[in-house]
Parts: structure tokens; sequence; C-alpha cells
């Protein structure tokens, strides 16, 4: 008979969710969300992003996208910018305040993955990836 507690996509939601929860509070003080952070991190791995390439990358609507954003940009830590080639593609980048502020938090993302994977070894992780990796070709 069905168990919803061995069910592994409800174990796997509600990991995700505490440890999406933790990373949340441990950027409360700097006032980001974990959304901002992963948009900062993504933005600032090169000459910035593409607003669609971004929503892909964070598996988040366009939509929801739009709103961040709008966000970010009051906040001065993006700016959007047209592409010269074609109007209708939007490139977001880093301001020198986004810039900054992405470098400060960078440390809390590692130490956040440092304390999560204590005394986990390098072998399991690599299991954990794999397997993980191998239940969602499995349904998608």
């Amino acid at each position: 008979m069905f168990n919803l507690d061995d069910c592994i996509g409800f174990i796997t939601n509600k990991g995700a969710k505490k440890l999406a929860e933790e990373f949340n509070r441990r950027l409360q003080e700097h006032d980001v969300t974990r959304v901002q952070w992963i948009a900062l991190f993504y933005i600032g791995k090169g000459e910035g992003a593409f607003q669609k390439e971004l929503s892909d990358y964070m598996n988040i609507k366009e939509s929801s996208m739009v709103r961040l954003i709008d966000r970010m940009e009051k906040e001065d830590l993006v700016v959007r910018k047209k592409e010269a080639s074609d109007r209708r593609i939007t490139r977001i980048i880093l301001t020198d305040k986004g810039k900054i502020l992405r470098e400060e938090l960078m440390p809390l993302g590692q130490c956040f993955n440092e304390d999560a994977t204590k005394d986990i070894s390098e072998d399991e992780l690599k299991t954990f990836k794999a397997v993980l990796a191998r239940m969602i070709k499995n349904v998608c």
C-alpha cells in the first residue's frame, strides 16, 4: 500500500523546502532572499544574463522573473539592457552595488553547502547526485 512518508517525491520536496528555509534565514540579515541570491549568482557568472535564460536557470516562470528583476532594479542591484541586435531581448547586468553584494554573499553559499554536507563523504555526495539525476530523468 502507498505510504506518502516513503514517497521519494515527498521526501525530496520536504527536504528541499527545509534547506531553502534555512538558507533564507541565513540571508535575512543581509536583506536578501534566496531567490535574489540565486539571481545574483547567475547574473554575475558572466557578462550578465538574458532574462529568459535566467528564468530557465532558476526554474521560475517568466512573469515571476519580471517581478524579481523589477525589485532588484529598484534596489539598484541590476539594470536591464536591450540587445542592440534585437531589441526584444533583454540582458540583465549587475550594477556596482550588485557586484559588491554578490561578492559579499558568495561565501554564505559556500558555508551553507559545507554545513549541509558535513559528515557526508564525496562518494556519498556523488551517488546522491547521480541517483537524483536518474530519478528526474525517469519522470521527465
